[in-house]
């Protein structure tokens, strides 16, 4: 029979084509918002000038198409996120260029690598758990637990912060201005906040994750 990676050939394809629909950029150019994606999220780590060329090649991207938006009359304007950030308007003045092209820079890439990743890591999940993807066939009334369950085992973020004063955590020193990350898959599975917090449980009922994170930055995709 034939074969296909469940990650790159389904799960990478899927927020690419949300995300480009919900902005109303060309579905055509799939290809190039994966590029992007790769080049900036994922190898940047390594080369930092590729991932710099990948950012200023989206930003451009986003100015034509935030120009075309703005020179159309409003009644012919399409009905898309981008005509909505051009129109919107904050104590009666319009955002700035740098705020319209970060909202959608943010919008492609943070919501392309951390969704394709967690669908990825569901699959990769019922791949290896039979059990829980035969009761999902049995009850797709689990369905609504078992997401959540799939964001709290595998929560595709980690975030990095700024130490803002010295601070000794548990015999960890930590100094003003150190860089610190806080995986929130670690804080998914905190035994003082969840039962039997490392086994994947397909029904938890509880479960007040922090996949989104935590605060006045939690994540905009959570709702």
């Amino acid at each position: 029979g034939c074969q296909a990676d469940a990650a790159r050939d389904y799960a990478q394809h899927i927020p690419v084509r949300v995300i480009a629909h919900m902005l109303g950029v060309p579905a055509a150019d799939e290809e190039m918002f994966t590029n992007w994606a790769v080049r900036i999220l994922q190898e940047g780590f390594n080369d930092l000038q590729k991932s710099l060329d990948a950012i200023i090649e989206t930003l451009e991207y986003f100015g034509a198409r935030v120009d075309e938006r703005a020179a159309l009359p409003v009644d012919q304007r399409p009905d898309d996120l981008i005509t909505l950030l051009v129109e919107t308007e904050i104590d009666g003045e319009p955002l700035d260029r740098r705020h319209l092209l970060g909202t959608c820079f943010l919008l492609l890439l943070a919501g392309i690598d951390t969704t394709w990743s967690a669908i990825g890591s569901s699959l990769w999940h019922l791949a290896q758990h039979p059990e829980d993807h035969q009761r999902l066939l049995d009850d797709p009334a689990v369905m609504p637990f078992a997401l959540e369950e799939f964001l709290r085992a595998y929560a595709p973020v980690t975030m990095a912060r700024l130490v803002a004063k010295d601070n000794d955590f548990h015999g960890c020193p930590m100094k003003q201005d150190d860089w610190v990350l806080l995986p929130f898959p670690a804080a998914n599975r905190d035994p003082k906040k969840y039962e039997d917090p490392d086994t994947f449980i397909v029904d938890r009922e509880e479960n007040r994750h922090a996949a989104f994170g935590l605060g006045i930055h939690r994540c905009l995709g959570s709702n």
